[in-house]
Parts: C-alpha cells; sequence; structure tokens
C-alpha cells in the first residue's frame, strides 16, 4: 500500500528529539516496517539521518520572515503544500493519505476530497488552543481547526478525552464517519527492552545514588517545576535520592540548573541535558522509578509508554491522560495528587523502599504497553479504518506475540 504522509507543523522536526518528532517519525517507520511505501511530506524535516532509508522525504518549508507571524505563516505555508502535493501526488499515486493535524492545513483534505483519496487525520492536542498565545488571530484558528474535523470522514484522537473534547467542541458527528478511534502514541518493545545495559552515570556525580528519572521536554506544562518542592523534601529529610531530568533545549536546561543551585537543591535535583534518540533506553534502564510530574489532560504522555515498555515503575501525576493509560487492573506504577510535591515523594520512597513490588509493577507495564500500545497495534487501528474505507491494500498486521492488541474499535485506546 502507498502512503502519503503529511506533517504540516512548522514546530515538529521530524528528525528532532521532541515527542511529537518521535510519533511522527516512528509511525512512518512502523507502516513501512509492515510492508507499505511510504512518502513523507513535512514542513520541518529536522535531521534527515534519523528517518530510515526506505521512506522518501519531501521538506516544503514555510516563509521565514518573523514578522508574518505565526498565522500568516501557516496558511502561506498551507498553500505551499497545496502546490507541491499537486506535484507529488501525481507521481507518488498513493493509495491513501494520513495526516498529522497542523494548524490551517486543509491542503491534504483538499486533495482527497478532490480525488477520492482515502484520508486519516491524526489530532494529538487542541492545537489552536495550545498554540493561542502565539497567534494573532486565535479564534480564527480555532474556527478552522473545527471546520477541519467536521469534514474529516476517519480521526485518529490520542486519548478519549482528547475525543471527547474535540467532539464538543466541533460538533462532529460520529455517524457519518467511517471511524473516530482513539489510538495513544506507542513504542517500539523491541527498542525499549528492559534487559538494555543502564547508561554509566558516574560521570554525573551520581555515584552511589537511587534515581527517579525525568525524560522530555522542560516546558511549564508537564510539571517540572514540582521538581524543585520534591527535592527540597528529598533533602530535607536526608534520601540518598536524586531527582534526574534528562531532555530539554540547552538554554532551559542552563536556566533551571541555575536555579537549583541558587535555592540549595541540586544535592537532590539534576538537570543533565538532551541524548540522543537511539541512547534513551540506556538512560532509562539507568533509573529505578520514572517520573511523569504532569502533563496536559488530553495529551498521550510519550515518556510513560517507554518507560513502561523498560519495567520502570512509574511515579506520575493523577490526571486524565494518565489515567488511561494507566488502566485500573496490574497498576504500572503510583499515582500522586496533582501538584502534591509531598504526595509524589511518597510515591517515589515507596516504590524504592519495595523494590518486589517495584518490580511487579514494573512487568506489569510492560505487559500493557504490549497489549495496548506497541506500534504493531496502531497500525492495526490505521489499518482497519482505511479498510472501512475501501483503500487498496490495506491489511491487519500480526498482533504482538507476547501480548496481542486491544480491539481497534472506536473509542478504545
Amino acid at each position: 500500500m502507498k502512503i502519503l504522509y503529511i506533517c504540516g507543523d512548522i514546530g515538529v522536526p521530524v528528525g528532532g528529539r521532541k515527542g511529537a518528532a518521535t510519533h511522527v517519525r516512528e509511525t512512518c517507520h512502523a507502516l513501512h516496517y509492515f510492508g507499505h511505501e511510504v512518502l513523507l511530506v513535512a514542513a520541518n524535516v529536522g535531521d534527515r539521518s534519523q528517518i530510515e532509508s526506505g521512506i522518501d522525504v519531501i521538506e516544503v518549508p514555510p516563509p521565514t520572515g518573523k514578522w508574518l507571524g505565526a498565522d500568516l505563516r501557516y496558511i502561506l505555508l498551507n498553500q505551499r503544500i497545496k502546490h507541491a502535493l499537486e506535484h507529488h501526488i501525481t507521481n507518488f499515486q498513493p493509495d491513501a493519505i494520513y495526516e498529522r493535524n497542523a494548524l490551517y492545513q486543509t491542503a491534504g483534505q483538499k486533495w482527497c476530497q478532490r480525488l477520492r483519496l482515502p484520508r486519516i487525520l491524526e489530532v494529538n492536542t487542541l492545537l489552536a488552543r495550545e498554540q493561542s498565545h502565539r497567534l494573532r488571530a486565535a479564534r480564527l484558528a480555532d474556527t478552522c481547526e473545527r471546520q477541519l474535523w467536521r469534514r474529516e470522514r476517519a480521526i485518529i484522537a490520542v486519548s478519549q478525552i482528547l475525543k471527547t473534547l474535540m467532539i464538543k467542541t466541533a460538533r462532529i458527528d460520529e455517524s457519518r464517519m467511517a471511524g473516530f478511534v482513539v489510538s495513544p502514541v506507542a513504542v517500539n518493545p523491541d527498542f525499549f527492552r528492559p534487559d538494555t545495559m543502564p547508561a554509566d552515570l558516574s560521570r554525573f556525580g551520581l555515584n552511589g545514588k537511587r534515581i527517579a528519572g525525568y525524560m522530555g521536554t522542560l516546558t511549564v506544562w508537564h510539571g517540572v517545576d514540582l521538581f524543585f518542592d520534591a527535592a527540597r523534601i528529598l533533602r530535607e529529610a536526608g534520601e540518598p535520592v536524586v531527582i534526574a531530568a534528562f531532555g530539554g533545549d540547552p538554554q532551559r536546561a542552563d536556566r533551571l540548573r541555575k536555579r537549583a543551585v541558587e535555592e540549595n537543591v541540586d544535592s537532590h535535583l539534576r538537570f543533565l541535558g538532551s541524548v540522543p534518540h537511539n541512547d534513551v533506553p540506556s538512560y532509562l534502564a539507568a533509573m529505578d522509578i520514572g517520573l511523569i510530574p504532569d502533563t496536559q489532560d488530553w495529551s498521550s504522555p510519550t515518556k510513560f509508554f517507554e518507560l513502561a515498555a523498560m519495567e520502570r515503575p512509574v511515579v506520575a501525576a493523577c490526571c486524565p491522560a494518565v489515567e488511561e493509560v494507566f488502566g485500573s487492573e496490574e497498576m504500572p506504577g503510583m499515582l500522586f495528587e496533582r501538584g502534591n510535591a509531598r504526595d509524589m515523594v511518597r510515591c517515589i520512597l515507596d516504590t524504592l523502599h519495595n523494590p518486589s513490588l517495584a518490580a511487579t509493577r514494573g512487568r506489569a507495564g510492560r505487559r500493557r504497553v504490549l497489549g495496548n500500545y506497541s506500534w504493531s497495534c496502531n497500525i492495526r487501528r490505521i489499518m482497519t479504518l482505511y479498510m472501512r474505507m475501501g483503500a487498496r491494500g490495506a491489511e491487519l498486521p500480526p498482533a504482538d506475540v507476547e501480548g496481542g492488541c486491544a480491539d481497534p474499535g472506536e473509542g478504545k485506546g
């Protein structure tokens, strides 16, 4: 099956280290792995060496003038993508289109309507709301986004709460669609393996310390500020536990590092910078537990799936997106009261002081990943939607041998 993947989001460098970039890249890799030919058209390719050689990549860069503002840059980018697609659709002759939702991006939808191509729109967040602080015409962006959603025949949302919010805000009529499926971010369980050799953290001066680790961007909505209060509590209690945060751009990491020194918590809180994607499993393996201090209510917490696949017990904020992927049976970790640093520390210490239970939770997390959140599961959901729309060459890949896959019907994660 020939699939044209479109990513018109300027802020997602496909070859980069952001979770969103990993999601785009790994979806393309998984489609290719299961025998499909993929052409990726992206506004921001980033490091091409991170994209498998079997995937053709076309970059359609946005206008560069900052004076244009975010709105006009995206609107002009939409026109560029529209013209680029005319050429590449003619040459590539796709059987279907898969697109990641982006601001003001209607070109893919219009081409699919014109050529009657099956198309899936993947929605990862309420983008117009999330980016409203950067937009000059936030209401217009929101209106355009909702209108785009209402016209779609097939949508994948990364969480149940996101699907619910989309239906409510855009007044989507599910009955006229081929499918509106919940399919959270996935992970490759063969890459994120519990038998991975741990990275040597001695160069960071962490010898003899228990590591409560975080891996991800250092944005405010990820709850990173909570680490400072937690580190203070750990220091006052004399606990040999270090909160080690990996990720983030160098400038932000440096500011947080200086703040930790100024607040005298650097003995228990370290910001260690970004690591290459290929090295992520070894750093996760070096953690005693993984932390998810917070996330948006409607997002899909990428790092949960990676930590769980590595059999790391997870301590996470009790928020809708996390509760959804944690499940209600065989808990893969502990949930703490959102925004409560003392409760987060309690969960960290309870986990560290009970290694047998921590190991049980780690194994439960991997089982949950294999049964619901592997790339095999996600591709099955994608192919199910394409089959409903009559796409040529659509077929289900095999389920993961260890766990199988959850029913890919609407509303199931």
